[in-house]
């Protein structure tokens, strides 16, 4: 087994937490390196490209609470990166029908280059390995190390884990941890999610801008993903009249939990008809994705924004605090500062 030279910081996750932990810690003026298993950051504000378009399939938008977000969010308003999509989402009952929302709501930012902008924004500067699968961590003499699936290592001082809250406790399987505290966090629970993304060529798009369904057991909320982007922005084709309407579907939990391991076809044909009770046309695209979120929405968080486990290890993540894009950053925050306080470094000014 290999190891590479040691960091300050390692951070296992190149999702919203720990990307904004991150850019945070590098602040601070520690040397840090982020490890993500897949090839793309961002976590699940996630966008791919179909047909030439670009599609968010995870988060559809964020919200602003929190004085620290907002600063960040008003810089990227600024620059372009990010918009003001919508103060309200309209919803629909089978047997009511449409109810408009409210023009009073929060507005619903977004980005039109697709959500991922967010993983680019705050990954500026930070060192991110890609494709890097940990199957272990080992915290000994002061430092930590995590283990690759290549038999490789990676090693810190301190350690953040900010993947989904049973991953990170399968990596820490050999680390004592209190009966109360496993118990604890074992208890925060996620709903999964099935994302269907349809293309539609020829349908003009609907006013909404989306729309939640309040009592359909399969089919919780509808997206109408082309609305947030500029018209033209299909590759090589400036054409207005070429942009598809682009619709994205989730299923409830309740679905997703009955339906996790059917295959993807049987999967969106049924989600695609319930979507027709909304939308008639939406029943036959042009062309469908799908995506399966095993941890789509965390459903029992813990109060705090992160977990101090002392030795240099800080559990993160949209699990802490408040889920969403705007918990996760939160959480991020909140971990750096934990790592800072440990190591006896001034909290990074924010």
């Amino acid at each position: 087994m290999t190891s590479e030279p040691t960091s300050d910081v390692l951070i296992i996750g190149a999702g919203i937490a720990g990307l904004a932990a991150a850019g945070a810690l590098r602040e601070a003026g520690a040397q840090v390196r982020v490890l993500e298993k897949s090839r793309g950051l961002g976590g699940r504000a996630a966008t791919r490209r179909l047909h030439g378009v670009r599609v968010d399939h995870g988060a559809q938008f964020f919200t602003v609470r929190d004085a620290r977000f907002r600063r960040r969010v008003d810089a990227w308003l600024a620059s372009g990166d990010v918009d003001v999509w919508t103060h309200g989402v309209p919803t629909w009952t089978r047997e009511h029908g449409w109810r408009a929302p409210d023009p009073g709501g929060h507005p619903r930012y977004v980005c039109p280059e697709g959500m991922s902008t967010l993983a680019r924004l705050l990954g500026a500067g930070v060192e991110v390995e890609r494709s890097a699968r940990v199957t272990s961590v080992r915290g000994r003499d002061g430092a930590w190390t995590a283990t690759l699936d290549d038999a490789t290592s990676r090693s810190a001082r301190s350690l953040v884990l900010t993947a989904p809250l049973p991953q990170s406790l399968h990596l820490l399987h050999d680390r004592s941890l209190s009966a109360a505290e496993r118990s604890e966090l074992d208890a925060v629970r996620y709903a999964p999610s099935f994302a269907v993304m349809a293309g539609y060529e020829r349908v003009q798009a609907p006013d909404a801008v989306g729309v939640r369904l309040e009592d359909h057991p399969d089919l919780g909320w509808i997206a109408v993903d082309s609305s947030k982007r500029a018209r033209g922005t299909r590759a090589g084709d400036t054409s207005m009249t070429s942009y598809p309407t682009v619709l994205v579907l989730h299923g409830t939990p309740a679905f997703a939990r009955r339906r996790f391991d059917d295959a993807h076809g049987r999967v969106a044909s049924d989600l695609l008809d319930a979507a027709a009770a909304v939308f008639p046309w939406a029943s036959t695209p042009d062309w469908h994705d799908v995506h399966r979120w095993r941890y789509a929405m965390v459903e029992t968080p813990l109060h705090e924004r992160a977990r101090d486990l002392g030795d240099g290890l800080v559990l993160a993540g949209d699990a802490f605090g408040a889920a969403r894009v705007e918990g996760a950053y939160l959480s991020g925050l909140a971990a750096a500062d934990a790592v800072l306080a440990q190591v006896g470094f001034r909290d990074a000014d924010r």
